[in-house]
């Protein structure tokens, strides 16, 4: 679907995957872009999803940040992570244009079904006190390496956070911080090489709107839902649209066509 002859059809597309993806943030804490952009993908190409993206993340995780308890704090404990996070961001969001659509989606996909793996089997490895700077260093530079490509680098950070054992509050707040500064460099890159385009920022603020409302009506249900229910039904959707993903990357794409990095 172009975007720029479809614009009706891009609109609704926008404020449906942003309002679902909205309230699972609000339910769950996590999985914004997971949501909009596993939704978006079955209508637009994922590099014009990733575009689409940009904006409604951006206010949505700033708006989560803005309830945080202590923002000060979250920057001065977890600014080791958010600076190999944002170096790694500036340098591989140049390249998501590079890579090509089914490759961004092959690895979007396989992103997904780690995330899928984290939240069913856990992760109960805990980290030392003292191993705290080395982890924050190797998974935001993990984060940065897969955040650049595919959009979603909240799965390292999911990692990090399970592996320190965080309150589901300081879970959100981090999260929330972590994001919102990976989106500055990633904006960096998406506009520079054309993955955002100006004719976007009207769908970005539409996004941004239903997210935050979405957002707002799952934080009020967080506490009436099955959450364990809502959670595993959303997992499912992830892994079957994930698979989904994965089989068209790799029936579609030449990796020399693809990746032209040089």
């Amino acid at each position: 679907m172009d975007i720029s002859n479809n614009p009706n059809e891009i609109s609704i597309l926008v404020a449906f995957s942003f309002f679902i993806a909205g309230v699972v943030k609000g339910v769950i804490g996590i999985g914004l872009p997971t949501t909009a952009i596993t939704l978006m993908t079955f209508f637009v190409s994922p590099l014009t999803a990733l575009g689409l993206n940009l904006i409604p993340m951006t206010v949505s995780n700033m708006w989560q940040l803005g309830k945080a308890d202590n923002p000060k704090e979250l920057i001065q404990n977890y600014k080791h992570f958010a600076i190999f996070l944002s170096i790694c961001l500036l340098i591989t969001s140049f390249y998501a244009a590079q890579f090509g659509d089914d490759l961004v989606r092959l690895i979007f996909a396989i992103a997904v079904l780690l995330f899928v793996f984290l939240q069913v089997f856990g992760f109960n490895f805990k980290m030392k006190p003292s191993q705290d700077i080395f982890w924050q260093g190797g998974l935001g530079t993990l984060a940065g390496l897969i955040g650049g490509i595919a959009s979603i680098w909240a799965v390292p950070i999911t990692m990090y956070l399970l592996m320190k054992n965080v309150t589901p509050k300081q879970f959100v707040d981090v999260s929330g911080f972590l994001i919102t500064i990976g989106c500055i460099p990633v904006s960096l890159g998406y506009i520079a090489t054309g993955v955002f385009i100006p004719s976007m920022f009207v769908y970005g603020a539409l996004g941004s709107v239903v997210a935050v409302i979405g957002f707002q009506i799952g934080e009020k249900i967080r506490n009436k839902l099955n959450a364990k229910t809502f959670k595993n039904a959303l997992l499912i959707f992830f892994s079957f649209s994930a698979i989904n993903m994965i089989i068209k990357s790799l029936l579609e794409f030449n990796i020399f066509d693809e990746i032209k990095l040089f």
